[in-house]
């Protein structure tokens, strides 16, 4: 792994609206994301502010962490999202 700390936003398929509301969404969108990931208990992520915007923050500690782990975390981020409901 070249990168120990990856920071993303889960953007959901029907996110299509004006900008700056979109944003604000998002931002409480990806926020009720990190807590029923940590819930879940199949991948633990923090967050981190990124340009002013709520944002997924996984960090890599372990040096035999695959490219197929971090499929995992995606994986996990969409089967989670999908369990809250409307965006």
């Amino acid at each position: 792994m070249e990168l120990s700390i990856v920071c993303f936003r889960h953007v959901p398929v029907q996110a299509r609206e004006d900008r700056e509301r979109l944003e604000r969404r998002l931002d409480a969108w990806n926020e009720r994301l990190l807590v029923a990931l940590q819930r879940d208990g199949s991948s633990y992520i923090s967050n981190a502010a990124v340009g002013g915007r709520f944002g997924l923050r996984a960090c890599i500690m372990n040096h035999r962490t695959t490219l197929e782990d971090m499929d995992v975390l995606l994986g996990d981020s969409r089967r989670v999202a999908r369990t809250l409901g409307e965006f």
